[in-house]
This record gives C-alpha cells, structure tokens and sequence, in this order.
C-alpha cells in the first residue's frame, strides 16, 4: 500500500510541475545564443527579438554571440544549459539544414533542438553583371544550356546557402555551371562586378546596394514573393520554377525537454512580436522578412529543408571544406 501510495505522488508530482513552472515563468533573465559573431544581419535580428521578448516577459533576454566548429559551439551552450527555458538558440539554415547534411562528423543532432516559432528568412536574387548580355532568368538559363560548363557563379564558400542555393537553381533549370568559392561575400561581388564571374546568388543584404548602385543587374528574387524595394522584379518561381523557394532563414529553439507550457508561452509572445506592424518593419528595414509560424509548423518546416538540402548536397556529391 505504500508503495502504490508513494508512485501516486509521484506521479502527481510531475502532473503538476509543469504548470506550476509555466506559472512562474520567467521569473530571471534568459540568454539567446546566436552562432554569429556580433555586427551582421543574423545578430541584428537577434538582438531585435530579444530586445521585444524582454519587454514582453518582463525580462532581460541578453543575446550571447558564440561562434565556431560549425554552430556546434552554439549547440553545445544550449545543450549544456538545463531545459527550462531560460536559454534560447537562433537556429539557422546553416545549423539546421545544410550543416548536418553536408557534415557526417558534426558533433550535434538538429534534433537536439525543439522549436518555438520561425523568425525571419532572407530572400537572395539572382544577380550578374549590370552590362551583361543577359536580362532576364529565361536568358541565363538559355545561355547556360547552349554553352554549357562554360557561366562561373561565385558564393561564399561550398556548402554556404548562396552556393546550394545555385545548386537548386541549376539542377531545376538543367544545367551545369562551374562553382567558383570565395571566403566571403565581399570578394565574389567584386569578382562579379569585374566581369570574372557570370552570376550568383546571395542575399539581398549583401546584394541590393549593388543593385541601387547599378553595378550589379537583378534578375530575380529566390524568395515566393516579390520584394517591396523591387516590386518589379519577379521571382524565380515565377520565372518558370514554381516550387523554387530558397531563403536564408533562422528559427528560435531551445533544449529539447523544455516544458510543453513554457514553449508555448514563448510561441505566443513571439506570435504578438512578429505581428506588430513597428516590428516587422524593424526587421524588413535590415533586409529580414518576418516568418511567423506556430512551434508545430517550424517543426514541420525545418524537416522539410533538412530533406531538401539531404538531397541536394547528396546529387550534387558535395564534401565540407
């Protein structure tokens, strides 16, 4: 009979700790773990979220920029920290995605990870030369085919979602172009805008300054709907790939185990930040596009780009740096 007795309150313990925490939750500061250095879009994004869910818990959520080994550095903090909420992980395509599917001795599993709600994505355009012959996606892809191995694309690195993001392209369009790598952005857009390299794909943080500036020409945007700073420019999908959809995008996580009730206390003041007309424009004005999505729908959303980028960085044979 006191066994029976003991294993009722027991059971009866965990019944009610979950409420019992989600009711006194947050009651101390949270950390937001960002895998990039401080200074560039993604920590920027970071920093605006966690400025508004601080405001919105009534605490501080202090943005820890932890870097390296592949966001590995990143994932280990989350892991080590215990599931409670307290810390959170700007995951990205990167880390979710790419990475696994491109690293068979990462030291993490995405699946380490339970999901709160998307946060922001950022769209690329196709891009070349402003005195390039070509004006238009049907033209590149026309080019392409009739000479084909011949058009050079740069990225930022093999495996980076610029270079994938080509890989998509071309695999749907049906033609090869030769991959040029770079360390960085920075040196690829100078590349393309001496005439080197024919096109690429990046971010439009990166290449619509270039654009305004009319030294790079935009053919389309790699995002389903059309940007409203180019409100001309069509976007692949519309150019004749329909499903084509490759952002740059990022999601908030934390630990797997993280009480049901806190995840989704954090779902809905995240749901109300990215709803704020202020915010997103907020967001939109460092060239991030807000991506609101329940914890079940990121879930869904980040299998299928794992699937995806499986099978891309698989038929297209790509190894890590």
């Amino acid at each position: 009979m006191t066994f029976i007795r003991t294993l009722f309150m027991l059971g009866a313990l965990v019944l009610f700790s979950q409420p019992a925490l989600s009711q006194k939750y947050p009651d101390k500061p949270l950390r937001l773990i960002v895998p990039f250095s401080a200074g560039g879009v993604t920590d920027l994004v970071a920093r605006i979220y966690a400025s508004e869910l601080g405001k919105s818990l009534g605490q501080t959520v202090v943005v820890e920029n932890k870097t390296g080994a592949a966001g590995a550095v990143a994932m280990d903090a989350v892991k080590q920290a215990a599931a409670d909420g307290y810390t959170l992980m700007l995951a990205t395509i990167g880390t979710q995605a790419i990475n696994p599917a491109l690293i068979p001795t990462l030291r993490y599993s995405p699946n380490d990870l339970d999901y709160v709600t998307m946060l922001t994505t950022v769209p690329q355009l196709l891009v070349v030369n402003a005195s390039s012959p070509i004006h238009s996606v049907a033209e590149l892809v026309d080019h392409a085919k009739k000479n084909p191995g011949t058009l050079s694309y740069g990225s930022s690195g093999i495996g980076s979602a610029p270079h994938l993001a080509v890989e998509i392209f071309s695999s749907r369009a049906g033609f090869q172009a030769v991959h040029v790598p770079y360390r960085g952005s920075s040196q690829s857009i100078t590349d393309l805008i001496a005439g080197r390299l024919d096109f690429m794909i990046d971010p439009v943080t990166t290449t619509l300054p270039y654009v305004q500036a009319g030294k790079l020409r935009a053919l389309a945007v790699s995002t389903p709907e059309r940007l409203a700073v180019l409100p001309d420019l069509p976007t692949i999908a519309e150019s004749g790939y329909p499903d084509y959809d490759v952002g740059v995008w990022n999601t908030i996580a934390v630990r797997k185990g993280t009480p049901r009730a806190v995840i989704e206390r954090l779902a809905s003041d995240s749901a109300r930040i990215l709803s704020s007309e202020q915010i997103r424009k907020r967001l939109q004005d460092v060239g991030a596009v807000p991506f609101a999505a329940s914890p079940e729908e990121s879930q869904a959303f980040v299998a299928r780009e794992q699937s995806k980028y499986k099978q891309i960085v698989r038929d297209a044979n790509l190894k890590a740096e």
